[in-house]
């Protein structure tokens, strides 16, 4: 063997070397639903309610964002969120939901099967990130539309939640505070959709 292959064959086992040693720091974070305050959710009739989910160009990526200023994102590589945010924001959505307005029945569209809906939601998730500031906060925000049984449009709101977030650590960016901080906020606006469903329910079928 030549001393150029020689030597060929060391810068291998050396480059080999330092991937098998480099340590993966990934974390990985779930959106969940923190419980709700004790209360008794009113049961009535059921009734199916359609529901499509959407989400801003910029949330479709798993890693976690943070605002640092005015125009100015911050996506972490090494911290990540184990589903794509809107996956996230449906299932807490769902969850808030089942406690919320037990009698309501989600139906992702475009339905799977021939029932109709007595109306359907659709929620165009604007954001889902922190904010570094003097005071720390996790925004969840969305765009909330509820057309009636013939698809035309009969409510739009802009809903917005924020939660405290304690992003002092002499590590950096407390980012498993972050997470907990956007579940709650999440679920805070999972529950005025809640509420916004029974409302509208309310009104077209009377008390």
């Amino acid at each position: 063997m030549t001393p150029r292959n020689i030597l060929l064959l060391m810068l291998a086992a050396c480059i080999l070397a330092g991937c098998l040693s480099r340590k993966d720091t990934t974390r990985f974070y779930v959106l969940t639903a923190p419980p709700p305050p004790a209360k008794t959710a009113e049961s009535g009739r059921p009734f199916m309610v359609g529901v499509r989910i959407t989400s801003a160009d910029y949330l479709r990526t798993r890693e976690m964002i943070v605002e640092a200023g005015p125009n100015q994102l911050l996506l972490s590589e090494a911290n990540r969120w184990e589903e794509m945010p809107q996956a996230g924001f449906s299932r807490v959505l769902s969850a808030r939901l089942a406690q919320d307005v037990p009698d309501c029945d989600l139906a992702p569209l475009p339905l799977a099967t021939t029932n109709t809906p007595e109306f359907s939601v659709e929620i165009d998730l604007r954001s889902l990130q922190g904010r570094l500031s003097l005071k720390g906060e996790a925004e969840v925000s969305a765009e909330l539309r509820i057309l009636d049984a013939r698809g035309r449009l009969a409510e739009r709101d802009e809903l917005s939640k924020t939660s405290p977030w304690n992003t002092a650590s002499a590590l950096g960016v407390r980012y498993s505070s972050l997470a907990a901080a956007e579940s709650q906020a999440a679920a805070d606006l999972a529950d005025d959709i809640a509420r916004k469903i029974k409302a509208y329910h309310r009104k077209v079928t009377g008390p």
